[in-house]
């Protein structure tokens, strides 16, 4: 189970699109893969042109303001991600951490119980930080990660903009609880080699853009599992931590809130874990303040409610993309109406998140019973790779590339595996058919 954990981890390195689009997926692979009880990503942009991806007329959320430090910490509760944005810590600047990592994979700043090494200045951690995640015992790192080509060309693989600037620095932490096990050198060294591989090009030629192949078998959204919650969003400080199941990451999510005077009135758990995906340090103690994404849903609310007659518009709607850990979030905000049929002064936002096709596939070649060369050769070929382009990039020869399809066929299910079955075997895939 540790050996395909490993493989997961490297096989979602070779996804195409940006990091943050399978950030979380990769947290959650290396949680289980380390036995650990928490994980976190912390990144700041590098300088760049945002780009301006808004949706009928609405705004781009801010989730990669340039220079800003952003945190996505899944298990850490709400207040300590507040404290976290109020005491006004930020990452080093970009230029102190790329003379700090001159000539090195990784810096290194984590030791046992907590402790910190004399020598990573860089990656010292403030009180507000350790309280994001459960336990005492800390494995922190930041790697400057290779430029991706969503990143350059800004475009997210579900068919919109990103509108971010590339990742410039990624700081990632795993930590276990009181009571558990130490870390040994073995899994330390693991998690450092993992991490690494954020800042080198892949071994193998990457896929191709799944999103240029509007053939590409599709697989329903998987089932959402989130803890229940309280109804008012500001009480729910620790009842809608993120999804930890793997299946529920890979999937789109959607969610529905409440919006009135400034504030969320009321939220769906999966709206609720859907506003905390993006932090950021701010002046102030209000969480809403410190969430990227509570910001855009404010911004939604205030294009809708001000207007200079004495009764909002009706049947107005505004909405916004946000590239958020995960995919991008899609908000659509419009007015509630009142017994009489008109608005009100609250605001119903509904959310979604589509996940990029990619790891959607990806995920369910792991639910499949081939082994992780067979599944590198489905995705390729799933995604419009020819055989030839498929044998370099496995480097495997075309009698080996037969004999793996053969085996392929015989372990797919005929009837929950059929799209991939369908891709596999030839014609009914259309322009990008492979033949037998």
């Amino acid at each position: 189970m540790q050996g395909d954990l490993r493989t997961c981890l490297r096989q979602l390195h070779q996804l195409p699109g940006s990091i943050l689009g399978y950030l979380p997926l990769w947290l959650e692979t290396l949680r289980r893969w380390l036995d650990a009880d928490g994980v976190a990503a912390l990144w700041c942009h590098l300088p760049g042109e945002m780009g301006d991806a808004g949706e009928a007329g609405g705004p781009v959320a801010d989730a990669g303001t340039t220079g800003a430090t952003c945190w996505y910490a899944p298990q850490a509760p709400v207040f300590a991600c507040e404290r976290l944005a109020a005491c006004g810590w930020t990452m080093p600047s970009m230029t102190e951490l790329q003379q700090s990592l001159a000539g090195a994979r990784v810096l290194r700043g984590h030791a046992r119980r907590g402790g910190h090494r004399p020598d990573v200045a860089m990656l010292r951690r403030p009180p507000a930080l350790d309280a994001c995640l459960p336990g005492s015992e800390v494995l922190d790192v930041c790697v400057l990660p290779m430029a991706r080509t969503a990143d350059v060309s800004g475009a997210c693989h579900d068919g919109t903009a990103a509108g971010t600037a590339p990742i410039g620095a990624l700081r990632l932490l795993v930590s276990r609880g009181d009571g558990r096990p130490a870390f040994t050198s073995r899994e330390i060294d693991a998690f450092e080699m993992a991490a690494g591989e954020f800042g080198t090009a892949p071994e193998r030629s990457p896929l191709p853009d799944l999103a240029s192949f509007p053939s590409l078998p599709f697989f329903p959204p998987l089932a959402l599992t989130v803890p229940a919650t309280a109804g008012h969003v500001p009480d729910a400080s620790g009842g809608a931590n993120a999804i930890d199941s793997v299946s529920a990451i890979c999937g789109d999510i959607s969610g529905m809130l409440v919006w009135h005077r400034r504030q969320p009135e009321w939220a769906d758990p999966a709206a609720l874990a859907l506003m905390r995906r993006v932090w950021q340090p701010v002046p102030g103690q209000a969480w809403t303040d410190a969430c990227v994404v509570v910001r855009a849903c404010q911004r939604l609310a205030d294009e809708l409610t001000r207007h200079p007659g004495s009764h909002p518009p009706q049947g107005a709607q505004v909405g916004a993309r946000v590239p958020v850990p995960g995919g991008t979030l899609h908000l659509h905000a419009t007015h509630l109406c009142g017994m009489g049929g008109s608005a009100t002064e609250r605001v119903r936002v509904a959310l979604h998140l589509a996940v990029p096709p990619a790891v959607r596939l990806l995920q369910r070649l792991w639910r499949t019973a081939l082994t992780p060369v067979q599944r590198e050769i489905a995705m390729r070929l799933l995604a419009g790779q020819s055989r030839a382009q498929t044998r370099e990039a496995c480097a495997i020869g075309a009698q080996t590339l037969k004999t793996h399809l053969s085996l392929m066929r015989a372990r797919l299910d005929p009837v929950r595996d059929a799209p991939l079955l369908l891709g596999l075997g030839g014609g009914a895939m259309g322009a990008n058919a492979h033949p037998r």
